[in-house]
């Protein structure tokens, strides 16, 4: 430099410099920026997942229960009515129930008139009204669906002053008529450990709603929570009507001030998850860092402005200046290499949230290889998430079900974006040792840049379908004496005529009723009456063949469907049977009991309706038997054929 002016070379230098710095500045900037964003992206992801997975367990919960209330619903229909007096039986049945599900308060029956008839927790029970509670109203009313379970908004429960969440179902009998609602008690402590079990962080609120917009449950635990209602919100007054499910920044969701938030509907029932978390709390780490990048930036300056002063001023020294230099970018390498260690910790923490999942998460590409297996999906199917790592999904299920699997792997790639849970599939799963297990199956998916990710949530249902397996046979059996009972009967005796009619092969129907079963009950009590009748399904479920079926069609009357018969057959088999009856001795209470039987026997026709005209024909036979004597068998005679 000299005569006061800067030499062209020192221009090229100063502008070189600014250039520098200026560059260096900005891509500081975008880092900042870019973890500022990083942060807020997680927390949105956390909120998203939080609340989808919460509904989608809400979901399977009511669904176990659900259908624990049909169960003992069809148990209260098969009845008939519910008794207007203690009724040991039902109380029993709600008792072996609630012991299968303590974590809930208590199931309970209620009569058409509202007043509560039998609970799993006490017999017998005083006298409560519940004709004005919700759950009674919704499922009373003309309008009221069978179907559906109704979930009910937290009440102080009569019985015991507790809250509970009340859920119900309508009870019908055979003729639709409304007999009752068949009702659960839930734990509001439950809910709230069914939230805290979903692990999000520090500062992160998480709560449900029914669609009305009454407060269910909350975590954080909030004293108000069961109180609270927040149908003026946001939530409730715009965002629900217009979408079922989404996620803001900088919005109020709820109460709160506005920050990151997402909430999604139930797929099955009127419930809302809500997720909230202050922009601020999401923020506390990346402000911990901002002041080094604050730092970074101006070490940064002050380095590349010395360095090129130097160069420009002290050519001698450009070997020191480069070595600063060099020791400034390995300052920045470290920051960058901390960067990346904060990012590993952040996906670890991530997959501490997902194995913390008490279902199996199982994620797979488009191309059906596993990318996740989270530690509950180990315990179910036995394998480690090494031994799955990139390998096909097909390895967790039967052969047979591959090809399917494929296709619907195929049409869901071909959808973009994030598409939420579907409605839970039952399935068959396939455990590392070889055994099958049936498993319900929840699949969500995401298409980004050509690449689909699809997620199932798996949960085991096999202690779930023994139960369902144990309710039907409940359903299709007499309770006295073991035998099928009418519906069963009847159901069965069908298809048993259908396939005889169909290859041309002979069947006979015989109609058995108790000689002076009324003299029984009168004479020695309605136990010694029922011991007969227990006692008579013995003797006959002993003497008939593997291939023939046997029902108790109501009071004191059986019938026998005898396949590959006809009417010889039929006939001696009557008598075998009128035999076994006459030498049987039935012991009730030191007493020794006899009886007869009448039996009236038809054979199905050429073009016979079905059960109906046969059992008709029978019956008049069995008609014929009892006034000709009793203790005898009848067959249909030709008149009745044409009738």
């Amino acid at each position: 430099m000299g005569g006061g002016m800067m030499q062209p070379h020192a221009w090229r230098w100063l502008v070189l410099v600014v250039m520098v710095l200026a560059v260096f500045d900005v891509r500081l900037y975008m880092m900042a920026s870019e973890a500022r964003q990083a942060a807020l992206d997680r927390a949105q992801y956390t909120l998203h997942v939080g609340v989808d997975v919460l509904a989608q367990r809400l979901d399977q919960q009511l669904t176990t229960y659900d259908r624990l209330l049909s169960g003992i619903g069809e148990a209260v229909r098969l009845r008939g009515r519910i008794s207007d007096t203690p009724d040991l039986t039902m109380h029993r049945l709600l008792l072996r129930r609630h012991a299968i599900n303590p974590e809930l308060r208590s199931f309970f029956l209620v009569r058409e008139t509202g007043v509560m008839a039998e609970v799993s927790t006490a017999y017998p029970l005083k006298e409560v009204d519940v004709s004005g509670r919700d759950y009674f109203l919704a499922q009373s009313g003309s309008g009221a669906d069978e179907d559906r379970l109704f979930v009910g908004q937290p009440i102080v429960s009569k019985l015991t002053g507790q809250y509970i969440v009340p859920l119900s179902r309508r009870v019908e009998n055979e003729g639709s008529r409304f007999l009752g609602v068949v009702a659960a008690a839930v734990d509001p402590g439950m809910l709230t450990k069914m939230l805290a079990e979903q692990g999000l962080p520090d500062g992160y609120v998480l709560s449900v709603f029914l669609q009305s917009g009454q407060g269910m449950a909350c975590y954080p635990a909030r004293v108000d929570c069961l109180q609270r209602k927040v149908d003026h919100t946001p939530l409730f007054r715009s965002l629900l009507p217009a979408e079922a499910r989404g996620q803001f920044a900088h919005q109020t969701l709820l109460d709160e001030t506005p920050g990151l938030a997402a909430y999604t509907t139930s797929s099955r029932y009127r419930l809302v998850v809500a997720a909230t978390v202050d922009e601020k709390t999401v923020l506390v780490p990346w402000r911990r860092d901002l002041g080094n990048y604050v730092l970074i930036a101006i070490a940064g300056n002050l380095i590349v402005a010395g360095l090129a002063w130097f160069a420009v001023n002290q050519v001698q020294r450009r070997r020191l200046a480069l070595l600063q230099l060099a020791h400034a970018n390995q300052e920045l390498e470290d920051r960058v290499l901390q960067r990346t260690q904060q990012l590993k910790r952040s996906e670890d923490r991530a997959r501490t949230f997902m194995n913390t999942a008490r279902d199996g998460v199982v994620v797979i590409d488009s191309n059906s290889c596993i990318v996740e297996f989270n530690r509950a999906a180990e315990n179910l199917f036995g394998y480690s998430l090494k031994e799955v790592l990139g390998r096909k999904i097909d390895m967790l299920m039967p052969q047979q079900f591959g090809a399917e699997h494929r296709d619907y792997v195929q049409a869901a790639n071909g959808a973009t974006g994030v598409r939420s849970g579907s409605r839970g599939r039952e399935v068959t799963g396939l455990h590392k040792d070889g055994h099958e297990f049936p498993i319900d199956v929840t699949v969500g998916s995401s298409g980004e840049g050509g690449q689909s990710f699809h997620v199932g949530i798996i949960r085991d249902i096999s202690e779930r379908k023994r139960l369902e397996r144990e309710l039907q046979q409940q359903a299709a059996t007499d309770g006295l004496t073991g035998v099928l009972n009418r519906r069963a009967f009847t159901a069965k005796s069908e298809e048993l005529i259908a396939v005889a009619l169909r290859h041309d092969r002979p069947l006979s129907l015989l109609v058995i009723d108790v000689d002076h079963f009324k003299k029984v009950n009168d004479v020695h009590g309605h136990p010694a009456g029922d011991a007969v009748l227990r006692a008579l399904a013995r003797m006959l479920g002993a003497a008939l063949r593997t291939g023939d079926v046997l029902g108790r069609l109501g009071g004191e009357e059986f019938a026998i469907v005898l396949s590959e018969t006809d009417e010889a057959g039929a006939r001696d088999a009557g008598e075998r049977l009128l035999q076994v009856v006459r030498a049987a001795r039935i012991d009730h209470e030191g007493t020794a009991l006899h009886i007869t039987v009448s039996i009236g026997a038809a054979v199905l026709r050429a073009g016979e309706d079905g059960f109906a005209a046969l059992f008709s024909r029978a019956d008049r036979a069995l008609y014929r038997a009892k006034n000709s004597g009793r203790d005898r068998l009848a067959l249909e005679r030709a008149e009745d054929a044409v009738a």
